[in-house]
């Protein structure tokens, strides 16, 4: 299992972040509906001549609020895709699990004509991609997976920690959508955008998710995935432990890792 260091990333990856959207710079989001009838809402730089990457978000967030940093930083490099997955801000409200989740990843990119894209997921997002390329390895480019892992609940620890979060989750909506309502700005502020982002995903789809966490399990098959993968290890994690992370990095036969001293959200933050 290869191992790179910080140095070896794209010179893109060492700017400086901010923290504060500039909504100026950030594609509008549009609905769409894809093969069966799925909808979301899809943010896209439209750069056709650029290498497509489709970005998948995690639990809480929405497509842009995750991803939004990598938009400002990232275009022109990439064309950069980004849209919001069931039960989360505008994302297809029906039927829900992880398996269904991965589909609709491979509706976007044959929705958008996307000729082998590289998936980013970020925690539940990097779930979601390795589903998506269980699929049809073949019609994807490769993987990125950061602050993510083979599943979790497969020992004592990994339940204790799973059971606190369900027992937590109403408190990881911090926004409640009373409050998003009363912003009533055509053109909000970004602190406004993001608050009404943050209360879009209900506390019911945070107890979902986690509990579609613990049923999660790729080790079984992620020796199959015959396609280039880097992985950002966050060394900090507590949702996704470092020995979890490096139990994908060593089932998955090309992957290389990029470790990241810092905790679970730092693509969110």
């Amino acid at each position: 299992m290869p191992r790179n260091s910080l140095g070896s990333l794209p010179r893109a990856a060492s700017r400086l972040p901010r923290m504060a959207p500039d909504m100026s710079r950030l594609p509008a989001g549009r609905i769409v509906t894809l093969a069966d009838d799925v909808t979301t809402r899809l943010y896209d730089t439209g750069e056709e001549h650029l290498r497509p990457v489709v970005l998948l978000h995690g639990m809480a967030a929405t497509g842009m609020l995750n991803w939004y940093q990598t938009f400002q930083r990232l275009q022109g490099e990439y064309r950069l895709i980004a849209f919001d997955q069931r039960w989360h801000g505008m994302g297809h409200h029906g039927d829900f699990g992880f398996q269904a989740l991965g589909e609709d990843v491979l509706r976007v990119v044959d929705h958008l004509g996307l000729e082998s894209p590289i998936i980013g997921g970020y925690s539940m997002g990097g779930l979601v991609a390795q589903l998506a390329a269980r699929t049809d390895p073949s019609r994807l480019g490769g993987l990125v997976l950061a602050a993510t892992g083979t599943g979790a609940e497969r020992n004592a620890l990994e339940k204790i920690t799973l059971g606190g979060f369900l027992r937590s989750s109403p408190l990881l909506n911090a926004v409640p959508v009373e409050i998003a309502r009363e912003i009533s700005e055509e053109t909000p502020s970004p602190h406004a955008w993001a608050l009404r982002e943050l209360s879009s995903v209900s506390f019911a789809t945070h107890r979902t998710v986690i509990g579609e966490v613990a049923r999660f399990n790729s080790t079984s098959w992620l020796h199959e995935l015959d396609l280039p993968v880097a992985i950002i290890k966050t060394t900090r994690d507590i949702a996704f432990p470092q020995w979890i992370q490096d139990e994908m990095a060593d089932l998955l036969p090309r992957s290389a890792v990029f470790p990241v001293h810092a905790g679970h959200a730092v693509c969110a933050t």
